[in-house]
């Protein structure tokens, strides 16, 4: 989901910093005192050096020292500068370890959570017989009547109550409250054990196979039983995607494929599911060049599009891509969450190319979920894909980035930062995973939880509101290095009623990455300053682009 709305008023700005490696669960602000401290005992450390060597040039005895002596003078300020480092490492290691002391009650309340509810749903999957026969004909009259209603008042089918829907639109607060994602990440994460259990498998083998232990079942295994039993329905059925550019800087972005020897498929593993319009699909001799675009008449807005440079409008009648003002390099996390592509862009991946033909980098943004309909989409950035994309299948807007990609001439061992929201968190996650791109970084809002592994090395930022139920749609693992960035985004004001999960909206993140960027969390400011690194300060070449879904 996404959204384009007004920043809420007032400010949280506590930022909770885990992961990395690491079981420290700190403020920012904390994380960033102790890197403080132990540099200022770093520095102690080398005058007590330095000190030294003044000593070994002779400094006279001690006895015959008078106060004003130069011996003297060392003395008291080897003195003074042991005492810091000593009170400064002490500090240090006294934040560590409550950072550590909290890091480790919070995992101990996760896994009695975790264990609690994998236990109940394995229960409830026993007594699902029962169960099932004592609900089954109310619940099917709900979902009937439901489904009906909403068809008679024009809305997306839904098997919930549409009275039901407006309500949690009306008060939107149980949805968007800490407590409420706690409970959904303990119910995803125990899907699994109410399958097993209704198959008859003993509660210990059950929990030694799922997160809590093996970690051969959990979200996946529970959204690939989802798909199945849905695809039977005729729901969440997955078709071939294309990808058309809708906005360009003068220059195409696919010029440096040009000037460029590298393999013709450019990124991703195999072609894509349909060839490319146009010269993109390499059908046609002669280089590669821009996709044709299919009519949108929505305009190309944000700070992509240049600084103080008008947005470019699409019309009806537009038949080819519109022109876009070079974007200028990002310096943070404010800029990147601003460039990804929402409805309003009239596209769902934004890629930017910055260093010279032989040797750019890319920057490619992707946005989260447009269409929420199980059924009849023509839209790859819906519920099909996004359980797709749980269940760690290839969902149509994964292999609509790829096209993208390939199209805009991004080259295997380009180097590439995937940045992204929601599905596209999923997507991103997948690249970089399955090794699609050679990813130098990774920044995520608001994107399901993953255990898929990353490279190692490669530094991934993850930003998540506490109040947000779609990050906890996913899982993770003990191996996970991604650094996780958290804040209650309404803790201290009041919720929206005229959204749906507000919390997830997109200008609720941008409003966090803000935050982000005045962080002086040391592992956060080394990814601003890799980042600078990465674009480089001149002007850079952009492109936005557009898939469907084709039967």
């Amino acid at each position: 989901m996404t959204g384009s709305g007004p920043v809420p008023g007032g400010h949280d700005g506590t930022l909770t910093v885990s992961g990395g490696g690491s079981i420290q669960v700190a403020t920012d602000t904390v994380f960033a005192e102790m890197a403080a401290l132990r540099l200022v005992q770093r520095e102690a450390e080398q005058w007590q050096g330095q000190i030294g060597r003044v000593r070994a040039l002779g400094v006279g005895s001690a006895p015959s020292w008078q106060p004003d002596d130069l011996g003297a003078c060392v003395f008291g300020a080897s003195v003074a500068i042991d005492a810091i480092a000593t009170r400064s490492r002490d500090l240090a290691e006294a934040l560590e370890q409550a950072a550590e002391e909290y890091g480790r009650l919070e995992n101990g309340l996760d896994l009695v959570l975790q264990g609690t509810g994998a236990w109940m749903a394995h229960t409830l999957g026993v007594l699902a017989p029962v169960l099932v026969l004592s609900l089954a004909t109310p619940l099917a009259y709900l979902a009937a009547g439901s489904l009906l209603s909403s068809a008679a008042l024009g809305r997306t089918p839904s098997v919930l109550p549409p009275p039901l829907t407006d309500w949690l639109r009306e008060n939107p607060r149980p949805l968007t409250d800490p407590a409420t994602v706690a409970v959904v990440r303990a119910v995803v994460g125990s899907a699994d054990d109410a399958v097993l259990g209704r198959l008859g498998v003993p509660y210990p083998v059950a929990a030694a196979l799922g997160d809590g232990g093996a970690g051969l079942l959990g979200a996946p295994f529970s959204a690939v039983g989802l798909l199945v039993a849905a695809r039977a329905a005729g729901m969440l059925r997955e078709s071939p995607v294309r990808v058309a550019q809708v906005g360009s800087s003068a220059t195409p972005a696919g010029g440096a494929r040009a000037e460029r020897p590298g393999p013709a498929g450019g990124v991703g593993a195999g072609p894509p599911a349909l060839p490319l319009r146009g010269p993109a699909a390499g059908t046609a001799p002669g280089p590669p060049g821009p996709v044709p675009a299919v009519p949108v008449a929505v305009p190309l807005r944000g700070p992509a599009s240049g600084s103080g440079a008008a947005p470019a409008t699409l019309g009806p009648a537009t038949l080819g891509p519109a022109t876009l003002a070079p974007p200028s390099p990002p310096t943070g996390f404010a800029d990147l969450a601003d460039r990804i592509p929402t409805e309003d862009d009239g596209g769902q991946v934004r890629i930017e190319r910055y260093g010279d033909a032989a040797h750019p980098s890319w920057l490619v943004f992707i946005g989260g979920t447009v269409e929420w309909s199980p059924t009849d989409s023509s839209e790859p950035w819906d519920m099909a894909s996004n359980v797709a994309a749980v269940a760690d299948q290839e969902a149509g807007s994964y292999r609509a980035v790829l096209q993208a990609m390939q199209a805009a001439g991004v080259q295997p061992g380009d180097p590439v930062v995937p940045v992204a929201h929601s599905q596209g968190g999923l997507i991103a996650n997948q690249l970089v995973s399955r090794g699609d791109v050679n990813a130098v970084g990774l920044v995520t809002f608001g994107a399901p939880e993953t255990d898929l592994p990353l490279p190692e090395g490669v530094p991934a930022i993850a930003v998540e509101h506490d109040d947000d139920l779609v990050p906890a749609l996913g899982s993770t693992s003990d191996e996970d290095q991604r650094l996780y960035v958290r804040r209650e985004l309404f803790a201290d004001r009041e919720v929206p009623a005229d959204e749906v999960m507000p919390a997830h909206q997109l200008v609720g993140y941008r409003e966090t990455a803000r935050l982000v960027d005045g962080s002086p969390e040391p592992r956060l400011v080394a990814f601003r300053a890799q980042l600078d690194g990465i674009v480089g300060e001149s002007p850079g070449q952009q492109s936005v682009w557009r898939a469907e879904r084709v039967d």
